[in-house]
C-alpha cells in the first residue's frame, strides 16, 4: 500500500527552496539525490485496465526496468491511499512473459492476456530526499520535474511528493505536507502524474464531462453508499450527455443539486469527494473533518475564505437531507452551519470587504430563520415527547390538543422551508456566495483600510479570542438568581457561542489544549440552551392555555373568546416553569468553569503556543 501526499509546486523560486531545505516539521531533511526516470503508460487498445480503476506504468531508470500497476483514487484527508504491485521486467515484455506473480495475475485478469499499447509518456527529472525523525527514517520528499507526451503535445510541471518509508506512517505524511504547504503557495494535487497528464493531453475520452481516467474514479464512488454515490451518478450521466433533470432522475437528486455539484466538479474535480471518503474509523480523520484547515501562517481573509468555504459546503451536504425532512439531525446540522458561517463573519469582520460580504450576511439570516422555524420545533417535540415518555399510561393523551397545534404549525413552516429552498432566492444566495469564496482571495478583503495592522492568524488570534472571553466575562456580578432577567442568561449564551466557535474555527492553529477549552465552554453553553428551551416552551404553552391553539411573538390574534380547558398542558408549564427554576439556581455551579482562573491559565498556555 503506497501511502503519500502530492503537491504542486508554483514557480522555480519555491522549487530551489524546497531543494534546500534541511529541516520539515521537526524532521531532519537529508540532502538528495537525483536520478532520471522515463515512463511509458500501458494499456489495451479499448482501455480495459483504465476502465477497471488501473494504470499500468514501466519504469526505465538508471536502477533497471519495473513494471508497476497502480490503483486511481482520490486523496482522503489530503494523503494519498493506493494499492501498488511492482515486478522487475525485461524492457518490451509482453504480459504472457511478465514474471508468474500478483502482477501478473491482476494484468491478464483485466485484459484477458491481449497485447498493451502505449498510451503516453512521462519523463521526469527526480530529487529524492529521505526525512529521518530522531535518527529514524519516515519518508521520502521527492521534488519531481516532469514532463508528460501524448498525442496533444508536450506538457510540463513541477511537483512535490512525500511518501512514507521506513518507520513512517500517514499521520507523518500527513504533518510534512502540512508543514511544506504552510506559506508556500502549495496546492494539494490528487491526482496521479498519469491522470494529471492524460487530462491535459485529452486523454481516450469519449464522453462529454470527463477523462476517462477520472471516469474511472466517479464509477469506483458510484459503486459505494450514501451522498458520494448519488453525486457520482449524477456526473456520470451528465458525462454520457443526459440532462440536468434526466441525471438528478437517475442519481435521486433535484436538478439544482445536480447543477451545484457539476459546478463543484469543475472547479475541484474529484476532491468533491475527498471530505466523504475518509475512513470513518480514524478517529484523527474524524477530527480533521470537523474543522477549516487553518493555518498560523494563513492571513486573516484567507483563514476566513477557507472557514466560509467549509462550512458552507456541510450546509450544502445537508440540504437534501433537509428538503426531504425524514432526519431531523439533517435540517440541525445544516442550521448549525448557517450559525457558523455568521459566526465567522464577526470574527472575520475588520479583513473581510463589508460591501462584498454584505449579502453573503443576508442569505445568511433569511436563510437561518428559515431553517430555524422548523428546528425550534423539532426541538420543542423532542423536549415533549421526553415528557410524555415519563407520564403513566392513563394520561398518555394530556397534551393531545397542543400537539396537532404543534403538527399544523409544523406543516406550515416546513412547507416554507421547502419552499424557499427551491426558491430562486436561495439559489443566488448559494451560487453568488460559491463564486465569491472560489475567486480571488484577495478581492474580498477590505479595499481601503484605515490603518495598518497585522494580518497573519499567530498575529491576530490571540486579540480575538481574549475579546471573546472578555464578552463571557462582562456578565461577572449581572447574573444573580431568581431575580436575573431571563434575557441576560440569553445574551451570556451568544457570548459563550461566539467564544466556543473561536476555539473551534482555529483548533488546528490552538493544538490539542484548545479541545477541554471548547467543552467547558460547551458545557455553560448547554446549560443555558436548556433553560432557553424552558423559556421558550413556556411562553408557547401559555399562548396554547389562552387562546387554544400556537401562535409566535408579534401575533395579532383576538383576545380569548372561549375558555381553554387543558390541564394537561398546565401541568407541562409547571413542569418547564421548574425546570426554569432548576437551571436559574444551578446555574452558579457552571459559571466558574469558563468565568474561572483555572479557565483563564489554560487559555494563556494554548495561545502561547501559537
Amino acid at each position: 500500500m503506497e501511502v503519500e501526499a502530492k503537491l504542486l509546486v508554483p514557480d522555480e523560486a519555491t522549487f530551489a527552496e524546497l531543494a534546500a531545505v534541511e529541516t520539515l516539521a521537526g524532521c531532519a531533511v537529508e540532502p538528495g539525490q537525483t536520478r532520471r526516470d522515463a515512463d511509458v503508460f500501458l494499456d489495451t487498445d479499448d482501455r480495459r485496465l483504465l476502465h477497471a480503476g488501473y494504470y499500468l506504468r514501466r519504469r526505465v531508470s538508471d536502477r533497471g526496468v519495473r513494471l508497476t500497476l497502480k490503483q486511481l483514487t482520490v486523496p482522503e484527508d489530503g494523503v494519498l491511499r493506493r494499492e501498488e504491485i511492482e515486478a522487475s521486467v525485461a524492457a518490451d515484455a509482453p504480459v504472457a512473459d511478465l514474471p508468474a506473480g500478483e502482477l501478473r495475475g491482476r494484468v491478464e485478469a483485466h485484459t484477458s492476456g491481449d497485447p498493451l499499447e502505449t498510451m503516453l509518456t512521462l519523463s521526469q527529472v527526480r530529487v529524492a530526499r529521505v526525512v529521518r525523525k530522531g535518527g529514524r527514517e519516515i519518508a521520502e520528499l521527492s521534488l519531481d520535474r516532469v514532463t508528460a507526451q501524448a498525442a496533444g503535445g508536450e506538457h510540463g510541471w513541477l511537483e512535490v511528493e512525500v511518501e512514507a518509508r521506513g518507520e513512517g506512517d500517514e499521520d507523518d505524511v500527513a504533518a510534512l505536507a502540512a508543514a511544506l504547504r504552510e506559506g508556500r503557495g502549495l496546492v494539494p494535487e490528487g491526482r496521479a502524474k498519469f491522470t494529471r497528464a492524460l487530462e491535459l493531453d485529452g486523454g481516450d475520452d469519449d464522453g462529454v464531462l470527463m477523462s476517462a481516467a477520472e471516469r474511472a474514479v466517479h464509477e469506483a464512488q458510484a459503486s459505494a453508499d450514501g451522498p458520494r454515490s448519488r453525486r457520482a451518478r449524477a456526473l456520470l450521466a451528465l458525462d454520457r450527455g443526459l440532462s440536468q433533470v434526466e441525471a438528478g432522475r437517475v442519481a435521486g437528486l433535484s436538478d439544482r443539486r445536480v447543477r451545484y455539484w457539476l459546478a463543484r466538479y469543475r472547479v475541484e474535480g474529484a476532491g468533491i469527494y475527498g471530505d466523504e471518503a475518509v475512513d470513518p474509523g480514524s478517529a484523527a480523520t474524524a477530527e480533521r473533518r470537523k474543522r477549516p484547515d487553518i493555518l498560523s501562517s494563513d492571513t486573516m481573509t484567507e483563514a476566513a475564505v477557507k472557514t466560509l468555504a467549509f462550512h458552507l459546503a456541510r450546509m450544502l451536504e445537508h440540504e437534501d437531507g433537509t428538503r426531504l425532512g425524514e432526519d431531523p439531525e439533517e435540517l440541525h446540522d445544516m442550521r448549525v452551519s448557517t450559525r457558523r458561517m455568521r459566526m465567522a463573519l464577526r470574527v472575520f469582520a475588520d479583513y473581510l470587504d463589508p460591501a462584498v460580504m454584505r449579502p453573503v450576511l443576508r442569505g445568511l439570516r433569511r436563510t437561518g430563520r428559515t431553517l430555524g422555524a422548523v428546528r425550534d420545533l423539532d426541538v420543542f417535540s423532542e423536549k415533549t415527547q421526553a415528557y410524555l415518555d415519563a407520564l403513566p399510561d392513563d394520561r398518555a393523551g394530556d397534551l393531545d390538543g397542543l400537539m396537532e397545534a404543534w403538527q399544523a404549525e409544523r406543516d406550515k413552516q416546513r412547507a416554507r422551508l421547502v419552499t424557499y429552498l427551491d426558491g430562486d432566492r436561495y439559489r443566488r444566495f448559494v451560487d453568488s456566495t460559491l463564486e465569491l469564496l472560489h475567486g480571488p482571495t484577495e478581492a474580498l478583503a477590505p479595499q481601503d483600510p484605515v490603518t495598518p495592522r497585522p494580518q497573519r492568524v499567530a498575529q491576530v488570534l490571540p486579540g480575538v479570542l481574549y475579546q471573546d472571553m472578555g464578552m463571557v466575562w462582562a456578565f461577572e456580578g449581572r447574573l444573580g438568581g431568581l431575580e436575573t432577567p431571563l434575557p441576560r442568561f440569553h445574551a451570556l449564551r451568544k457570548a459563550c457561542k461566539g467564544l466556543r466557535y473561536s476555539l473551534e474555527f482555529f483548533e488546528d492553529v490552538l493544538g490539542p489544549g484548545a479541545r477541554p477549552l471548547i467543552k467547558r465552554v460547551k458545557g455553560l453553553q448547554d446549560h443555558l440552551g436548556d433553560l432557553q428551551d424552558a423559556v421558550v416552551t413556556s411562553g408557547i404553552l401559555r399562548d396554547y392555555l389562552t387562546w387554544g391553539t400556537w401562535r409566535h411573538e408579534g401575533h395579532d390574534l383576538p383576545g380569548p373568546v372561549e375558555v381553554v380547558v387543558a390541564p394537561g398542558v398546565a401541568r407541562y408549564m409547571v413542569a418547564r416553569q421548574e425546570e426554569m427554576e432548576r437551571l436559574v439556581l444551578t446555574f452558579p455551579e457552571v459559571w466558574p468553569t469558563v468565568a474561572g482562573s483555572e479557565f483563564s491559565r489554560d487559555l494563556a498556555t494554548v495561545i502561547a503556543g501559537i
